[in-house]
C-alpha cells in the first residue's frame, strides 16, 4: 500500500475519533470512583454519542444562522425597494403638497419628490379620472395615463418616483425642482377651469 491511502482524512473518521475521546471521557468520569472493581464501567452505545454530538451540533449551527440572521436582516431591509409607495386614502393632493413643501424646506428631497408623486396620484383620484388603488405600480398608472392622453407632468412624477424607489437615483435640490416645476403645470391647468 501506498503512504498516501494512509494520509487520508473524512468526516467519518473525524466524527469516529469525536466519539471515541468522548466515550474515553466518559469511562474515566465513572471509573474514579470505583479504582479496582470488578464490574466494568457502564459504556454508551456509539449510535447514541453520535446523536448527542449532531445534536449540539445542528444547535450550535441553528444559533449562529439566527444570529446573523439577526445582525444582517436590518442591512437587507434597508436593501429592498419602498413597497409603501401608494396613496394613503386619508390625505388629500393638499396634504401631500404641504409634506412636500415641509420635507423640502429640510432638504429632504426623496421624501419631498414622493409627497409631489403622491399628491398627483390623489390629484388624479380627486378629479375622477384614475382612482388610487394599493395594488397599482406605477407601470400601471403609466399605462392609464397613456390611455387618458393625460399631460405629460404626470408622467414625469411617476417616472421619477419609479427611478427613486426602485432605480436607487439620488434625489437632489434639482431633482426636486423638475418634478416641483412638474407639480406646477398640473395646478394651472385646473386653475384656468375654475377662473
Amino acid at each position: 500500500m501506498a503512504a498516501s491511502e494512509f494520509a487520508t482524512n473524512s468526516l467519518g473518521w473525524q466524527l469516529q475519533k469525536l466519539t471515541q475521546w468522548a466515550q474515553e471521557g466518559l469511562e474515566r468520569l465513572f471509573s474514579r470512583g470505583g479504582g479496582s472493581s470488578a464490574t466494568p464501567p457502564p459504556q454508551l452505545p456509539a449510535w447514541l454519542l453520535q446523536s448527542i454530538f449532531w445534536l449540539l451540533a445542528l444547535s450550535a449551527a441553528s444559533w449562529l444562522i439566527w444570529q446573523l440572521y439577526k445582525i444582517l436582516s436590518p442591512y437587507w431591509d434597508s436593501l429592498r425597494p419602498n413597497r409603501l409607495s401608494r396613496p394613503e386614502p386619508s390625505r388629500s393632493a393638499t396634504d401631500w403638497l404641504r409634506q412636500a413643501q415641509l420635507a423640502q424646506a429640510q432638504s429632504d428631497y426623496a421624501v419631498a419628490c414622493r409627497a409631489l408623486y403622491m399628491a398627483a396620484l390623489q390629484k388624479l383620484g380627486e378629479q375622477d379620472l384614475i382612482a388610487p388603488q394599493l395594488s397599482r405600480t406605477d407601470g400601471e398608472y403609466l399605462t392609464l395615463l397613456r390611455s387618458l392622453a393625460l399631460p405629460q407632468p404626470y408622467q414625469t412624477l411617476i417616472q421619477t418616483h419609479e427611478r427613486l424607489y426602485f432605480d436607487r437615483l439620488s434625489a437632489s435640490a434639482e431633482l426636486y425642482a423638475e418634478c416641483w416645476q412638474a407639480y406646477q403645470s398640473l395646478e394651472l391647468p385646473a386653475q384656468s377651469r375654475t377662473a
